[in-house]
């Protein structure tokens, strides 16, 4: 089984831009290069598995979120 872990700024529908956390240099950085969107990834035979939001806010601004996919 894969996993990926990806960041998202907003997280408030599958279209929502979201970015893979890249670990390549000991720490988690958020790489955003790799934008995609729930959509795209589910249409790839991911499968979001976990969506742990990362801030204490209600407000939309501040729906960040770690996202983790399986395949």
């Amino acid at each position: 089984m894969k996993v990926s872990i990806y960041f998202c700024h907003s997280f408030v529908s599958p279209s929502s831009e979201i970015y893979k956390i890249d670990e390549s240099s000991g720490s988690a950085n958020v790489d955003h290069s790799t934008k995609t969107t729930t959509e795209n990834l589910l249409q790839d035979g991911w499968k979001l598995s976990h969506a742990i939001k990362t801030s204490g806010s209600a407000q939309f601004d501040a729906f960040n979120f770690l996202l983790i996919f399986e395949k």
